[in-house]
């Protein structure tokens, strides 16, 4: 009876790790991009520097992501 359970809790911890994992590799467009625009940024962006105008904004956010056809890249800038 213990087996049985044990089995059954590690199958179900395995489906559910693979399903966050799969999970927090996707993108909601599936197209390879992650993260959000410059545009869709913009409000949070405004929010957080109220002193900075939409040109600075900009060009922090460029050196942070990067440029894709205005879309996010994964940023190579950041090391642990």
């Amino acid at each position: 009876m213990k087996k049985k359970l044990l089995t059954i809790g590690l199958a179900s911890f395995l489906v559910l790790g693979m399903g966050n994992v799969v999970m927090a590799h996707s993108t909601p467009d599936n197209s390879g991009q992650t993260g959000l625009s410059f545009e869709e940024m913009v409000p949070f962006m405004q929010n957080m520097h109220p002193n900075m105008n939409e040109q600075q904004m900009e060009q922090m956010y460029q050196n942070c992501h990067g440029s894709n056809d205005n879309r996010t890249a994964e940023s190579m800038q950041f090391q642990m």
